[in-house]
């Protein structure tokens, strides 16, 4: 029997970023402060506004954990009862394309070349999130059906982690994207907003892991997988038997 509890995966899941957020914090005071910006490359390892490093694994599984929930979920739908199991699937898709970005930065790609031809600064200064925008104020309209569709706990806590999530990744992006403009990125402030950044954006996966876990637990109830010799696929059985309960 294999259970799991949603408020003691967000109890870990909170811990865990504390300790990042924390480390990369006193990474950018000891370097712009303290003036030891190395300290035998502890301070990179952690810097949330760098790439591979600790926080980006940490921010691109945890996104990929969202897209096998979602995926999970709409597998275990019933079909004949629920209409919206694509969308479930769409949703992963998106949260599995956000977990690659996250790890290869491939948003960051577009800043040069946007910024050279659209001679963009301020809150543009950062020029993928024109496209990002875009693309989220599309997605916006694509699940919006499906998002009102959804039992009301679910969809306020989906709501609130969209908020948290977008919060960090489009507003304090264009926040940073303005500071730099006049101010640079070499020091302490630029540092906390970047920290304020990464706060919000793992916080808003974090409402939304523990949603969709408190979803499969009320809604799904039970999941076994039963792999076997043949060449048919692993068979998800969805009957709610209380002790395989999440």
């Amino acid at each position: 029997m294999f259970i799991i509890s949603p408020k003691r995966v967000a109890l870990l899941l909170t811990g865990v970023i504390g300790v990042l957020l924390l480390a990369s914090l006193a990474g950018s005071f000891s370097t712009h402060v303290l003036g030891h910006g190395n300290l035998f490359g502890i301070v990179r390892l952690f810097n949330v506004d760098k790439e591979g490093n600790i926080p980006t694994w940490y921010a691109s599984i945890s996104l990929l954990a969202c897209s096998v929930l979602l995926a999970i979920i709409a597998q275990a739908q019933p079909k004949e009862t629920t209409p919206n199991s694509k969308d479930w699937s769409a949703l992963s898709a998106v949260f599995l394309f956000l977990s690659i970005d996250e790890a290869a930065r491939l948003h960051e790609l577009l800043i040069l070349p946007l910024r050279t031809s659209l001679g963009t600064r301020g809150i543009l200064y950062f020029a993928w999130v024109i496209p990002y925008g875009l693309l989220v104020a599309f997605l916006g309209l694509r699940f919006l059906k499906f998002l009102i569709q959804l039992p009301t706990k679910t969809r306020r806590s989906f709501f609130l982690a969209a908020f948290l999530y977008l919060s960090g990744a489009l507003g304090m992006e264009m926040i940073a994207g303005q500071y730099t403009t006049f101010h640079g990125q070499d020091n302490f402030t630029y540092a906390l907003l970047t920290t304020i950044e990464e706060a919000l954006e793992m916080s808003g996966v974090l409402v939304f892991i523990y949603a969709l876990l408190v979803y499969l637990r009320r809604y799904i109830q039970a999941i076994e997988i039963n792999i076997r010799n043949t060449p048919l696929e692993p068979v998800i059985d969805t009957s709610p038997q209380e002790p395989h309960s999440i």
